[in-house]
């Protein structure tokens, strides 16, 4: 698997590539601008160039809201397409790999069902909007509530509901191990993680899963309680995270660590992954 890590563009977009050269990764993933900070376009076409002779290989973007696309709500949902399309348009400034996302919620009394066409068609148009176009990664969630994208059910049936919007949109999964858990997926062991990683490749198809974020977490199984932490400071432990990394079926995906905290026990657990995946 490419290991790679979330990197902070506190400093800039260079400042989080060098952070994740210095920890010799193969992938980073970054939030697609600043909070608070006006993108400059040398900003992303520095990048880019830079990206294009770094030893890091992939880049991949991840939303910096979580949208409204599932809403019945039409001023809600279309303030989100609008945002939708604006970071899509950035991060295929930066070169990205895929723009990582979360579906979001369905309104109060509406079906899931519905709420998953009206997520489709939201990101049909925030594609058709948007200056520049990327690939799109979903994501799954701790699930919950009226949160899309908890089970894996609903990631292939959103899948469905694009292909219905237009079959040519590229459109791949991330799977995130803390969110899985949280959603009710018992992989802490290597029976469980073999048999949600069975499930993924049966609904989701094995070709379209190209991202995993990496994540331990403190919250209970099924608990649906959104939580990162640091590998072997959590609840998973390493055995079903092993059983990931060595896998075949996803020798060419990558993998992300979203660690709480950057410092030297996020560095000192990247260096864990790499070791677990050799």
């Amino acid at each position: 698997m490419f290991l790679g890590l979330h990197c902070s563009i506190r400093q800039g977009f260079l400042e989080a590539l060098n952070y994740a050269e210095f920890l010799k990764a193969q992938a980073i993933q970054i939030l697609p601008y600043r909070r608070h900070a006006e993108p400059e376009e040398e900003d992303y076409a520095g990048f880019a160039q830079r990206l294009s002779q770094s030893s890091v290989k992939r880049l991949y973007v991840h939303s910096r809201f979580v949208p409204n696309l599932a809403l019945n709500d039409e001023k809600k949902r279309l303030s989100s397409t609008a945002r939708l399309s604006y970071e899509m348009s950035l991060a295929a400034r930066l070169n990205a790999e895929a723009f990582v996302l979360h579906l979001g919620a369905y309104s109060e009394g509406d079906l899931i069902s519905s709420g998953i066409v009206l997520a489709a068609r939201s990101i049909y148009q925030a594609r058709q909007e948007a200056e520049k176009n990327v690939s799109l990664c979903i994501e799954n969630v701790p699930g919950g509530g009226r949160r899309l994208g908890g089970r894996l059910e609903e990631l292939a049936s959103f899948a469905e509901a694009l292909q219905k919007e237009d079959a040519k949109i590229p459109v791949s999964f991330c799977l995130d191990t803390a969110h899985a858990w949280a959603a009710g997926y018992p992989i802490a062991d290597c029976e469980g993680m073999s048999r949600f990683l069975e499930k993924a490749v049966g609904l989701l198809g094995k070709d379209k899963i190209r991202l995993f974020h990496l994540n331990d977490t403190h919250s209970e199984l099924n608990s649906h309680r959104e939580s990162h932490s640091l590998w072997g400071q959590g609840v998973l432990g390493f055995e079903g995270l092993q059983f990931l990394l060595s896998s075949e079926n996803f020798r060419d995906c990558s993998g992300i660590l979203e660690s709480p905290k950057p410092g030297e026990a996020e560095r000192l657990n990247f260096k864990k992954l790499v070791e677990l995946n050799s």
